[in-house]
């Protein structure tokens, strides 16, 4: 790769990993033994104060530099002007690539605790801890490409893939209700291991395609007092781990199970995650159903409201994860059908979209649009959702797409 030489930076704006080629002074008039060097953290910062006005530094890309001058310019106009040159290189994967990396190493890790599990065997709790944590940090770094990763959902999801997928959504919701991040990771954990009692029940219930007659559902509910009973023996566990385990099939009027708990008696921690793990069920394919949009999952949320879920929680879920979050299947009013690619967070309405598909659902030359901005179609009429769609609408794949690591034009 081509670096960008010599590029002045003052002292004040440098950040860590950038690359000081040379000093406002000569290299003998300084302290520094290295002739070029890494900024490491703030302590080499504040050495480079303390000596330079200003230096210059190596950028790795053009890229890089971009994101220093959006950084440092105080022209709003030439912000603007910057946003939209990275956007126009926005590429899926590299913005997905960590979140995938974290997706497949979690994803692992669960599997073979459910391995263990189901061989009799114990399994380490650090392991899965330490992954947790990691999982707090990216949702914090990297919050849209780890909520898509959510919707990378295959046919037939199993535990670990459902578990993953509701630990995530908890942290990031969780984190806009103002969770410290100790609390997120243990609302992390707890969403982690909330099914883990499946791994008891018969195999051949779980995996049945079709509907459960009443001696199957029975059986399924055990998983609750299984899970109770796998985790209360786990030392280094928070209460709320066991009691999500637990009680995440509880309802407000007392209709859950296994003890029928009403009202106050459910935590807070558990009606999280009871909303987020019925989303993400209803989202997902199931052996004798495909997955449900986005919007018709709220509303089956929505006519639960007060009654099975908490009604506080339900609203600021739905405004949290908006109408059309990242990776969800859009339908314009031309007929085009495109990928939800970013929230605009203050029209959430507009999100951006990554157009797939043509007025006759045949595949057309991705093109990224903005719908915050006034862009138009080929009738020159704006673009507008009129219908989001379930996973794998159409036959897109949006793992597909995140592997093909597109590049697009924003226009």
């Amino acid at each position: 790769m081509q670096h960008l030489k010599r590029i002045k930076v003052f002292s004040e704006d440098l950040q860590p990993g950038m690359f000081v080629a040379e000093l406002d002074r000569d290299w003998s008039e300084s302290t520094f033994l290295i002739q070029g060097f890494t900024i490491e953290g703030p302590a080499d910062i504040e050495e480079v104060k303390r000596q330079c006005k200003f230096v210059y530094v190596d950028f790795k890309s053009d890229e890089d530099f971009q994101k220093h001058k959006f950084l440092t310019t105080s022209s709003k106009t030439y912000k603007d002007k910057l946003k939209t040159a990275v956007n126009a290189n926005y590429n899926l994967r590299k913005q997905l690539k960590p979140a995938l990396a974290r997706r497949q190493k979690t994803s692992r890790l669960l599997k073979s605790v459910v391995d263990r599990i189901m061989l009799g065997e114990d399994f380490d709790l650090h392991a899965v801890r330490e992954s947790v944590k990691d999982n707090v940090k990216a949702v914090l770094q990297n919050t849209e490409a780890m909520l898509m990763m959510t919707m990378l959902k295959t046919k037939n999801e199993d535990i670990a893939q459902h578990s993953l997928n509701v630990s995530i959504l908890c942290i990031g919701f969780a984190e806009s209700l103002g969770f410290s991040e100790k609390q997120l990771e243990d609302i992390g954990m707890a969403a982690l291991l909330h099914d883990i009692g499946q791994v008891k029940v018969n195999q051949n219930i779980v995996n049945k395609k079709g509907k459960l007659n009443e001696n199957e559902r029975e059986e399924v509910a055990k998983h609750t007092q299984y899970g109770f009973e796998i985790l209360s023996g786990k030392v280094g566990l928070t209460p709320s781990c066991i009691d999500v385990a637990f009680s995440h099939h509880e309802r407000l009027q007392g209709q859950g199970y296994p003890r029928g708990l009403k009202g106050d008696q459910i935590s807070q921690v558990v009606r999280i995650v009871s909303i987020v793990e019925v989303f993400e069920s209803l989202t997902s394919h199931q052996t004798y159903r495909k997955g449900m949009s986005v919007m018709d999952a709220y509303k089956v949320l929505m006519g639960g409201k007060k009654s099975h879920f908490d009604e506080e929680l339900i609203l600021r879920f739905i405004k949290w994860r908006s109408i059309f979050p990242p990776g969800s299947i859009v339908e314009m009013e031309n007929g085009e059908v495109g990928i939800v690619i970013a929230t605009n967070k203050e029209q959430k309405l507009r999100p951006k979209v990554l157009l797939v598909l043509n007025e006759y659902k045949q595949p057309r030359k991705e093109r990224m649009v903005d719908m915050s901005k006034m862009v138009l179609d080929a009738e020159s009429n704006p673009y507008k959702i009129t219908r989001a769609y379930e996973n794998m609408a159409f036959g897109i794949d949006l793992q597909e797409y995140a592997d093909k690591g597109l590049k697009i034009q924003l226009t």
